[in-house]
């Protein structure tokens, strides 16, 4: 019997990406075709990922220190009401609801480029 992977779904888009327990959003977003805005490719210094958990934030991994810190610098009104997360550093543990805006599939980002 397979075990079912954690679901992130992605708003407002209403993307569902399956990641592996462990796995950050963004590797997990990336591993199933879809591009995933940033500058750092992940390193966790230019806070582009950041994700607003819409609900189910107890199944990401609590934010290591460096998470935090990094956070800490963001704006005050930077999200609508969830929880900053940046994606490029959440672990997924169980399904989870994220708002981000520019999430695409590669082939809707490889569209845009070639007009």
């Amino acid at each position: 019997m397979s075990r079912r992977l954690p679901i992130v779904r992605v708003e407002p888009r209403g993307i569902d990406i399956e990641a592996e327990e462990g796995e950050t959003i963004m590797a997990a977003a990336l591993r199933a075709g879809y591009h995933w805005p940033t500058v750092c490719n992940g390193q966790g210094t230019c806070r582009v990922c950041r994700v607003e958990v819409v609900s189910r934030s107890e199944n990401l991994r609590e934010p290591s220190r460096f998470e935090i810190e990094s956070l800490q610098g963001l704006p005050p009104k930077t999200l609508d009401h969830g929880e900053p997360r940046l994606a490029c550093q959440a672990q997924v543990q169980g399904d989870v609801v994220v708002r981000k805006h520019g999430v695409r599939s590669l082939e809707e980002v490889a569209a845009r480029r070639a007009r």
